[in-house]
């Protein structure tokens, strides 16, 4: 099995409506659902971009209604320093990370959304976000990891994210690609466009279909030597 799934990441009131709603349209023109990463209340100075009045309206409850895959992306998105990694959740007590949580997880759903995935700013963090993650129950997989397939680990499921630029890494596996639209430039949009027209049926995928019929695997040996590979 090859399959690729899109994902998503920055979505909130701030970000770059142009670029957004270019990407929504290339999704849809190939009937595409893809993981969308939305942060509850961004702090992110980046994101300078025009306020989208009616983004929780018009973008965030779309989405969910047509059938995106809706994650809570962290928090803020605000990041501090922890030996020279920038991250939200590292390094955090257990208690502060619930909070942190369940804190964004109610903004979302004040909202009329309710996110089926988590993951965090930067790919960054500890086995106290996955023990949180697991305990709230809030979530049906994590975004993030890396391994051929999804996996089960610390009690929850992994959907795993290795690569940024969608390529033919292998003839098997289950790869999720990140995109993070407000900094994509016209060749980009591009190149994304051509690789779906040559592995359309690759995306053909249910994640709930995915994740319940890798429930109970754990990593291979092969996702290890993946891993220290890409480390």
């Amino acid at each position: 099995m090859l399959k690729y799934i899109i994902r998503l990441d920055d979505a909130c009131p701030n970000m770059n409506k142009e670029k957004w709603d270019r990407m929504e349209q290339l999704l849809d023109k190939y009937n595409i659902k893809p993981i969308v990463g939305i942060i509850p209340d961004s702090k992110d100075e980046e994101f300078s971009y025009d306020t989208i009045p009616d983004f929780w309206e018009n973008y965030a409850l779309q989405w969910q209604e047509k059938g995106w895959i809706i994650a809570l992306h962290g928090l803020y998105h605000k990041y501090y320093l922890l030996k020279n990694v920038r991250t939200e959740y590292c390094g955090k007590e257990y208690q502060e990370q619930k909070d942190m949580l369940e804190k964004g997880y109610n903004i979302l759903l004040d909202k009329g959304i309710k996110p089926t995935c988590f993951f965090a700013p930067n790919h960054t963090f500890d086995e106290n976000t996955v023990k949180v993650c697991r305990d709230l129950g809030y979530f049906d997989f994590i975004s993030d990891g890396i391994a051929f397939y999804p996996y089960r680990e610390q009690g929850m499921m992994f959907l795993p994210n290795c690569f940024d630029t969608p390529h033919k890494i292998s003839n098997d596996g289950i790869f999720t690609f990140v995109y993070h639209p407000n900094k994509m430039d016209d060749k980009q949009f591009k190149y994304l466009e051509n690789f779906i027209l040559n592995h359309k049926h690759n995306f053909d995928i249910g994640i709930e279909q995915i994740l319940e019929k890798y429930k109970n695997r754990r990593k291979s040996i092969r996702d290890i030597i993946l891993e220290k590979l890409m480390k």
